[in-house]
């Protein structure tokens, strides 16, 4: 808070006496701010006779910052309110700048300008904001709606993005053992596919408890696609089961879009010469199920 520099008991006795003679029953010229850009009341000032500005809203008060600061014995800002002393007269064709930021509503801040003329000088200043109206609660709720949907976007691709992953995290998180990991092409599956969902490149990788199919995914509907889980049917016979995991490189895949969709399915244990053997159909699908990619024969 900007603090008086320089101000006799006296002086701060009046200052006192004139806040709560003014708050209690304003009086002096009223300013009735408009928002429009450019907008900048001008205030008379005087020294020796100190002007108190009163706001209708609270005020941020370590944002107030007045122009040729060193000029005023006073300076005393409050939650509401200023007040201003020049130590000497001001020019008539000086302005100094006083600005004021708001802590909500609109216009958030204004600059007033100081200026002086003989005989002029104002000793309280009501300044008044605009009462909303109810097209202007409309476009403010509108552009804050707007605000949070571009937020929750944002959100939703940074959940869609993989962990960072290396090297290093791989072999501390026990995924590959001393035994490695086998990749395959599985493009001949994917060609015989079918719908507007089509894999136009399939590959996996294989190793003892895990394989992981990878899917560039074209989605040549009209209405997005986000994968949300899968499931493998084996198909010598048996119970269809969930993968354990299915990531893609985005939240959907838009009309007309291709991205690659990775599906890691657990594996009983097994040696090398078993892996990427097992025929199994695999099914990718959107959250309630209605929209699947569907790619009969892919080895696990």
């Amino acid at each position: 808070m900007l603090q008086t520099r320089s101000a006799p008991f006296a002086l701060a006795s009046l200052l006192v006496g004139l806040a709560a003679t003014a708050l209690a029953a304003p009086a002096g010229r009223s300013v009735v701010l408009t928002g429009k850009a450019g907008e900048s009341p001008v205030i008379y000032l005087a020294p020796d006779a100190p002007t108190l500005i009163l706001l209708d809203a609270p005020i941020v008060r370590e944002s107030v910052q007045v122009e040729g600061r060193a000029r005023f014995a006073v300076v005393d800002v409050g939650d509401r309110t200023v007040t201003l002393s020049p130590a000497a007269a001001l020019g008539t064709g000086e302005r100094l700048a006083l600005r004021v930021t708001y802590r909500e509503g609109f216009p958030s801040s204004v600059v007033f300008l100081l200026t002086g003329e003989p005989g002029k000088a104002d000793t309280v200043v009501n300044v008044r904001r605009p009462q909303q109206t109810v097209e202007a609660c409309r476009v403010e709720l509108s552009a804050t709606r707007e605000r949070c949907e571009a937020q929750a976007k944002e959100l939703e691709e940074l959940k869609a993005r993989p962990p960072a992953v290396s090297p290093a995290a791989v072999v501390l998180a026990g995924v590959v053992d001393l035994k490695g990991m086998r990749g395959e092409d599985f493009g001949r599956a994917c060609f015989d596919v079918r719908g507007e969902l089509r894999p136009v490149e399939c590959r996996g990788l294989g190793a003892s408890t895990w394989t992981v199919v990878v899917l560039e995914v074209s989605n040549t509907g009209a209405e997005p696609w986000a994968p949300a889980w899968a499931e493998v049917t084996p198909a010598a016979g048996g119970e269809p089961r969930r993968a354990r995991a299915v990531l893609s490189r985005q939240a959907s895949i838009p009309p007309g879009g291709a991205v690659s969709v990775a599906v890691e399915v657990e594996m009983p244990a097994r040696e090398p010469g078993e892996w990427l053997r097992a025929v199994h159909a695999l099914r990718v699908c959107n959250g309630d199920g209605s929209r699947c990619l569907s790619v009969p024969q892919v080895t696990l």
